[in-house]
């Protein structure tokens, strides 16, 4: 990990902009698939090329999903000629448009959470290096509460496999090499966690039943769901949880669990939360009357808002703001938010982008807050709807050093597409 502070002095420090949005929608029947089809994994050929073969399923992993059919263009074999050098595995490396880079892990924070944080927001996997041993592996998911990874040594089982079954433990491993920029997309990572069809009663006659239904779409699994009653002052009256640990899950299985006929007349919030592995979120709330009134169901959207433009822009010697459009085409948008990593830690999160003409949302960045040096920083940015329907997608930001300006300030940004 880098720790000279980004922009301690104002002298001959200069910005060199690389932006791109990394991940792409990511339908749940390809989030199956690439879990399923064994095509994706491969042992490696020779006895030192572990993390060769590692990065290439990876990269097979990540053109599938982006719909490429000359995915299996990417092998051992082929990777070989741009990724591969006489001390190993190189550090940056790119084919098919994907760009693959190498980081750390920060050896002060649990391994394995670092891990469960980064397979949030590469579906593709990520590969992990234990040094000591030396192997790496491909680590594929985290499903219901346990790893899975794809190990290319022929002393290990084929395949997609529990992690406790690979010849190196992910707590040991020392760096990683992910998915960095992905060129074949250029929409972020599309919808993280949707409900289609979805119907909430905006009024209930007294001693009226109602049964949930619609249903939650994940990008991964989707974690946990609740629906939850209150009262108008906010006492919560009933309850009902799942957590389906699948890509789909349909709300009329927690019809056993609400009992709306036990309501008697007033005014509630029905409120329905879900959360899934790749960091989505829904928050759906609406007002309910119970009375003795006629019954009305509403529905809402199904639409998810997509986030297009980014740009870094006010560059200074402490930081950038970063710029977005944010729009739904059936459905206000209610807030974008904004987070910041370095060196796989996050520095700044949760940050609220304020709104602009245009549908444009801005944060700033404090860079030196980071207390980092010339690095490379991902900006994350997640939009939510009224419906609470989300997307998210990713920003890279290179940093490097330009002795010859005059300024100490240069922004030169390109947008891959």
């Amino acid at each position: 990990m880098h720790t000279k502070p980004l922009a301690l002095h104002k002298r001959l420090l200069a910005f060199l902009l690389a932006l791109c949005l990394l991940l792409a929608a990511v339908p749940a029947t390809f989030a199956e698939d690439i879990r399923d089809m064994d095509v994706f994994y491969a042992k490696q050929l020779r006895g030192d090329t572990c993390t060769l073969a590692s990065a290439a399923m990876m990269m097979r992993r990540r053109a599938y999903l982006d719909g490429l059919d000359n995915w299996d263009d990417i092998n051992e074999t082929s990777l070989r000629r741009v990724a591969w050098s006489y001390v190993g595995l190189s550090h940056d490396f790119s084919m098919l448009s994907i760009e693959v880079q190498h980081a750390w892990f920060d050896k002060s924070r649990d391994v394995e959470d670092q891990v469960r944080e980064l397979l949030r927001e590469h579906p593709e996997g990520i590969v992990v290096y234990d040094r000591a041993k030396p192997h790496a592996v491909l680590v594929t998911d985290y499903t219901g509460g346990q790893f899975y990874c794809a190990d290319p040594s022929p002393a290990a089982p084929g395949g997609r496999i529990p992690a406790d079954q690979a010849t190196i433990l992910i707590a040991n491993a020392d760096s990683y090499w992910f998915v960095a920029s992905d060129g074949n997309r250029s929409s972020g990572l599309g919808p993280a966690l949707t409900a289609t069809a979805a119907v909430y009663p905006s009024h209930l006659k007294t001693g009226e039943a109602f049964v949930p239904s619609g249903t939650i779409t994940s990008p991964g699994n989707i974690t946990r769901v609740n629906l939850t009653v209150l009262t108008e002052s906010g006492s919560v009256v009933q309850t009902a949880t799942a957590e389906p640990q699948q890509p789909t899950f349909d709300l009329a299985e927690l019809a056993d669990q609400v009992h709306f006929q036990d309501l008697p007349a007033g005014q509630y919030t029905f409120l329905l939360t879900a959360d899934d592995d790749f960091g989505g979120r829904l928050n759906l709330r609406r007002t309910m009357m119970v009375s003795s009134g006629s019954t009305t169901l509403a529905e809402y959207s199904g639409t998810v808002p997509t986030l297009s433009n980014p740009n870094s822009i006010n560059l200074t010697d402490t930081g950038f703001d970063v710029e977005v459009n944010a729009t739904d085409p059936d459905d206000e948008v209610t807030m974008v938010t904004f987070s910041a990593w370095a060196d796989g830690e996050q520095f700044a999160r949760s940050m609220l982008g304020d709104k602009g003409p245009d549908d444009t949302y801005t944060v700033h960045i404090d860079a030196e807050a980071a207390v980092l040096g010339i690095d490379n920083f991902l900006i994350n940015i997640t939009v939510m709807d009224r419906d609470g329907n989300s997307a998210r997608g990713t920003l890279m930001v290179r940093v490097t050093v330009d002795d010859n300006e005059e300024s100490g300030l240069v922004a030169d940004q390109q947008r891959v597409t």
